[in-house]
């Protein structure tokens, strides 16, 4: 049986950037809102502060948390706190949850080796935190293909950034964040081998039109199935199973390793 939690946002922030309140609309027989201070999960924005916020609602008596577009901040208390007290953290970063990503993974991993090259890029608001955006697109690559264990910048001013980083797997990437407002936020990846490649455009995460996966090679291309659902949506499902199954996640595991390659390449 599916249970039911109440959910809060702890700030104005949080409610908005995570579209909360659409969310729990959308999701009536898992969750529904709460004024409580004591519900059973809690909504944290990702401004600076966040990882103390998120333990205090750990502390006091949260099922689960859910972070959204975080900042840098070291988490290791926050993760002593959450595996000690067995209570999942979920990092909503921009599109880590969009479906096409899951929809994906097992072409772009089955071509992720040393002979690769990954092209990563994002198109945000002007207004956008770059070191944000660039938590939220190693996060997305992680997710999707692999994880990126050494970077170093080209290109970095208000306008964006270029750079070029490694995979675990020695794949090579070459990385471009955007600032524009003459075009939705959005984010590309392609993996490109001699004869074949792999391609995902994935939309806005406020937005239910599902992400494009197009997989081709010498026969053709062929686009995969995608769902309708928005990445917010998707995180929120995710923790409410790892709430209702007692897992504990490992959101934060890999925020910790972005974290750390971004700070030693500024």
């Amino acid at each position: 049986m599916t249970a039911q939690y109440t959910v809060i946002a702890t700030s104005p922030v949080a409610e908005a950037d995570g579209s909360v309140a659409q969310v729990i609309a959308s999701l009536p027989v898992s969750l529904h809102p709460s004024s409580s201070a004591g519900a059973d999960l809690v909504a944290v924005d990702g401004e600076a502060g966040w990882t103390e916020r998120a333990e205090r609602a750990i502390r006091g008596g949260a099922g689960g948390v859910m972070v959204i577009n975080p900042g840098a901040e070291d988490v290791t208390s926050l993760r002593e706190a959450s595996e000690a007290m067995h209570v999942p953290v979920v990092v909503d970063a921009t599109w880590t949850y969009n479906p096409a990503v899951e929809a994906g993974r097992s072409d772009f991993s089955a071509r992720n080796d040393h002979n690769s090259l990954l092209e990563a890029r994002v198109d945000v608001p002007v207004q956008a935190d770059m070191e944000r955006v660039l938590l939220a697109q190693l996060s997305l690559i992680r997710a999707a293909v692999d994880e990126v264990v050494s970077l170093r910048f080209v290109r970095r001013d208000r306008h964006g950034y270029d750079a070029l980083a490694r995979l675990s797997s020695a794949a090579r990437v070459s990385l471009t964040a955007v600032a524009t407002d003459s075009t939705p936020s959005s984010a590309y990846l392609r993996i490109i081998k001699p004869d074949n490649a792999v391609e995902s455009v994935l939309p806005s995460p406020v937005t239910a039109i599902p992400g494009r996966v197009t997989v081709s090679g010498p026969d053709g291309a062929t686009l995969l199935t995608t769902k309708w659902e928005t990445a917010h949506r998707t995180a929120w499902r995710r923790l409410h199973r790892l709430v209702q199954t007692g897992r504990p996640g490992t959101d934060l595991r890999g925020f910790a390793r972005d974290v750390f390659v971004v700070q030693a390449a500024t």
